[in-house]
């Protein structure tokens, strides 16, 4: 005998689209991992992928985010984002993003998603003030089999991520906890925010 679920103790049972039994599908999140920090001061994109952290970059202190006791039949997705400033006037910069997972405790990660995003600089814009940008990464549902998942086995599932400039001026390209300068009308709000997600599902 299945319970009903309810939306409280005395109200109706949630049903299906059909009128059936509630029946979860894919993508029906199980369990979800999730953390908001802010990368203190203003931090430069490294030319080299490297983990991004509260302090700035680094694998030793990246900001990771964790799933105990996952499993081989359930999928898993996950997002990234990230706030970013280009102060450089006259070049405009190619930050891109990665997600990774590790199965083995964080010993180990495989890259899983990156993807490459464009900010233009003032002249880029045609104006006399800096970009900003939020910039966005998703690792769409993935099975646990995938990411190397064995019941029994894996104790928990990682996620980090990494950024790079692959082209830019170093230095210029920053997470920023500052609003930007130059102009009458400076960008503001591109705080150095970072919000990691990390999901379970069906």
């Amino acid at each position: 005998m299945t319970l009903p679920i309810r939306y409280s103790p005395s109200g109706s049972p949630i049903i299906s689209a059909d009128g059936g039994e509630l029946v979860f599908g894919r993508g029906a999140r199980l369990r979800l991992e999730e953390g908001n920090t802010t990368m203190g001061g203003s931090l430069a994109v490294p030319a080299a992928a490297d983990a991004i952290s509260v302090d700035g970059f680094g694998a030793g202190t990246a900001f990771v985010k964790t799933l105990t006791g996952p499993k081989q039949k359930l999928n898993y997705r996950a997002k990234l984002s990230l706030d970013v400033i280009n102060t450089i006037t006259n070049v405009g910069a190619e930050v891109v993003l990665y997600l990774d997972t590790s199965v083995d405790g964080g010993t180990t990660y495989t890259n899983r998603a990156k993807c490459t995003h464009v900010i233009g600089c003032a002249t880029d814009l045609a104006t006399d003030y800096p970009a900003a940008r939020n910039l966005d990464i998703n690792l769409p549902l993935i099975l646990g089999t995938s990411l190397g998942v064995v019941d029994g086995t894996t104790t928990s599932l990682k996620l980090r991520a990494r950024a790079s400039l692959p082209l830019g001026t170093g230095g210029g390209v920053l997470v920023s906890a500052a609003a930007s300068s130059g102009g009458s009308t400076p960008v503001t709000g591109c705080n150095g925010s970072i919000h990691m997600e990390l999901e379970e599902c069906f």
